[in-house]
């Protein structure tokens, strides 16, 4: 497969597992409206992740090289399992108390700037080094994404809340590309060869050891989760987990040599916002964006549209040969 056509391939993956990966915004923010508890939030996702992934990957005859795999590198997946998964779940379940889905998810996409930025600490190789075009691209589109909140702020009751929820989901955003990233590298490191699917099962179950601690903190304020709240938790496990988390980590793993088309995967996940808010509007009643908010998405649009493009041309160049 060329490198063109690959970079395609990975983009699509990554524009369709937004759209899964938004449900977690959606659910979440139904969740807290509703009284759901944030630590069984957290917990329950991942615990119901887990069957899901296990009977896929056994189903695929994958699991044996998994387990051979965790048996040997444990350490690896259990602490980027809590820091990839576990801080980064238990980040948006706590601050989809304070803010509204729609506003998780805008302030989540400073992911896209933290993958970028992260690089130099991450990578051994020549992947350490910032694309500059891509990450002035990355900015732009974050902008867009804070200039189509801009209508909504006014309407929020607490401003020290947003504040909170903002730090919140910050750490999320950084968690979330460096747990993904580092076990690349760290199973690179160690000759490991693993496909998306087994990736995102062995973080889930390296992620049990805060699992556990959130489900005790769960059942020791409100006891066992409600009926309704497992069954939004399943759905999430199952839309966002198994559908959105994968298909990421597919579209990373297929680009995982090219740090101008990982930045462009990455930016894919801008999607999120627009699905969560078209998700909001449908069960919640959302009412439309005005003027900031159609601003925003133009902008969003048009970084998008010149991220593609600057990702095509670069990949075109290492077809060619014309760069390394």
């Amino acid at each position: 497969m060329s490198e063109q056509k690959k970079v395609i391939n990975a983009i699509g993956w990554g524009v369709v597992a937004s759209l899964f990966l938004s449900s977690t915004f959606i659910i979440n923010s139904i969740l807290a409206g509703s009284g759901g508890y944030w630590a069984w939030t957290a917990a329950l996702r991942s615990l119901f992740l887990i069957p899901i992934l296990g009977i896929v990957v056994f189903s695929a005859k994958q699991l044996k090289p998994l387990i051979s795999a965790f048996l040997q590198q444990p350490w690896i997946f259990i602490k980027w399992g809590v820091i990839g998964f576990g801080v980064l779940y238990t980040a948006l379940a706590v601050a989809s108390l304070l803010s509204p889905g729609w506003m998780v998810a805008a302030t989540f996409q400073i992911n896209i700037l933290a993958g970028i930025l992260l690089a130099p600490f991450i990578y051994p190789d020549e992947r350490r080094s910032i694309p500059r075009r891509a990450l002035l691209l990355s900015v732009v589109i974050i902008a867009g994404v804070f200039v189509m909140q801009f209508e909504k702020m006014s309407q929020l009751n607490s401003a020290s809340n947003v504040l909170l929820s903002f730090f919140i989901v910050l750490l999320g955003a950084i968690v979330w590309p460096l747990g993904n990233r580092k076990l690349l590298v760290d199973l690179e490191h160690k000759g490991v060869h693993l496909n998306a699917l087994q990736r995102v099962l062995g973080m889930s179950v390296g992620c049990l050891p805060l699992l556990v601690i959130l489900s005790v903190v769960g059942y020791m304020k409100v006891g066992l989760p409600p009926l309704a709240q497992c069954e939004s938790s399943l759905y999430s496990a199952l839309f966002s987990g198994f559908l959105g988390g994968v298909g990421f980590y597919q579209a990373t793993q297929m680009v995982k040599k090219n740090p101008v088309a990982l930045a462009t995967i990455e930016a894919t996940q801008v999607f999120e916002i627009l699905f969560t808010l078209a998700g909001e509007m449908i069960l919640k009643g959302t009412p439309l964006p005005g003027f900031y908010g159609l601003l925003g998405l133009m902008i969003v649009l048009s970084g998008m549209c010149f991220h593609f493009w600057n990702t095509l041309r670069h990949s075109k160049k290492l077809s060619l040969g014309l760069i390394s």
